[in-house]
């Protein structure tokens, strides 16, 4: 994507939720530079953020921007240590390892680096919230919400722009926020 935004500075990349069919999350990316759409890509998968990568791939593709498959160990940022003035060298990076993340469905959230001095946290299982992420769609259509509504709601609540920038807590907030809200045209009596 950093290709994408070198190229378009003032690109954004959108994708929408158009709906879910037979388990499978169909959702839409477009591409575009202000008011002008560049280019879109839809896809259907069993989870929402893998028809998300793919449609926002094909979308990219379109545009002659290939996204080479990262595995989970590739994701995590290299971490140099730190950086003295007099005696840093390109080769200090070399002694650094990384150990892929223990999840099924990496989030876009960066992932944490651990000192090693650390002790290892318990595992916990990976929580799938893409029906909650699709409930969250549902009910801001219901209330008839633009993207700019949602956005100024996330940001006012949660200080965050995105549905994927929220933690598990906040998006299931989010989520019991908007299902309490009277849809439009309906009494809160």
């Amino acid at each position: 994507m950093s290709e994408f935004h070198r190229r378009y500075p003032t690109g954004s990349i959108v994708s929408d939720l158009l709906q879910i069919h037979d388990g499978l999350f169909i959702v839409k990316t477009t591409l575009r530079v202000g008011d002008t759409i560049l280019a879109t890509g839809m896809a259907a998968a069993p989870t929402l953020e893998q028809a998300e990568d793919t449609a926002r791939q094909r979308a990219l593709q379109l545009l002659g921007i290939h996204l080479p498959v990262q595995t989970a160990a590739e994701l995590i940022p290299r971490v140099p240590p730190a950086l003295e003035a007099a005696s840093w060298s390109e080769a200090s990076n070399t002694d650094l390892f990384l150990e892929p993340t223990p999840s099924a469905n990496p989030r876009r959230s960066q992932p944490t680096v651990k000192p090693a001095s650390e002790k290892p946290l318990t595992k916990r299982e990976p929580v799938d919230l893409a029906d909650e992420i699709a409930q969250t769609t549902v009910e801001m259509k219901r209330l008839g919400w633009t993207e700019a509504q949602g956005r100024a709601c996330l940001l006012q609540r949660y200080g965050k722009r995105s549905r994927q920038q929220l933690s598990d807590e906040e998006l299931l907030d989010f989520l019991h926020f908007l299902q309490q809200q009277p849809s439009p045209g309906e009494s809160s009596f």
